[in-house]
């Protein structure tokens, strides 16, 4: 029924109001407002479920990377490492390539990550020339691990380090 087809109503009641909320329009709307509700909850709850524990930070270790004794002082010693950790739903075994130095008698050691920051090429140490370099686009790195030159947009990663027993360890 169109709104011409009404019976005009009584001036004293009032006018049509064309903006009214109707019944039908209200039932609509909560309708669609709990459906949107529980779409999101669904969703959310569904996305926790297959995204398991990979949003929860991996924990770091200790790798061992030698005796001090075998370390000598004053040179850069590269150490490969492996070792198991968790990936989200499965264990998997990290490889990688540490460089270390101390240049105070063995006092302290200074540990660095071996992957190019530019695209995770393993960095070869130069001894003649006295820096990293990256084989896979040229980027060249200082001994303490800084950008000379290349597209690495950042320096090598240093890495905690700790003497325990004699033993020297960085942590991954």
């Amino acid at each position: 029924m169109s709104q011409s087809e009404l019976a005009p109503l009584d001036p004293a009641k009032g006018v049509w109001d064309e903006h009214e909320l109707t019944r039908r329009k209200f039932l609509e709307i909560t309708f669609w407002s709990v459906t949107s509700v529980v779409t999101v909850g669904l969703l959310g709850a569904g996305s926790r479920f297959i995204a398991g524990n990979s949003f929860e930070p991996s924990t770091t270790s200790w790798v061992t990377l030698g005796p001090v004794a075998e370390l000598t002082a004053g040179e850069v010693h590269r150490v490969n490492y492996s070792f198991k950790a968790k990936d989200a739903w499965r264990m998997v075994e990290q490889k990688g390539a540490l460089y270390t130095f101390s240049d105070d008698a063995g006092a302290t050691y200074t540990v660095l990550d071996g992957t190019c920051t530019h695209l995770g090429c393993i960095v070869q140490w130069q001894g003649g020339d006295n820096n990293y370099q990256c084989p896979c686009h040229q980027a060249v790195f200082t001994r303490e691990g800084k950008v000379v030159s290349g597209p690495p947009p950042r320096p090598l990663r240093k890495l905690d380090a700790k003497i325990q027993d004699g033993i020297l360890m960085a942590q991954i």
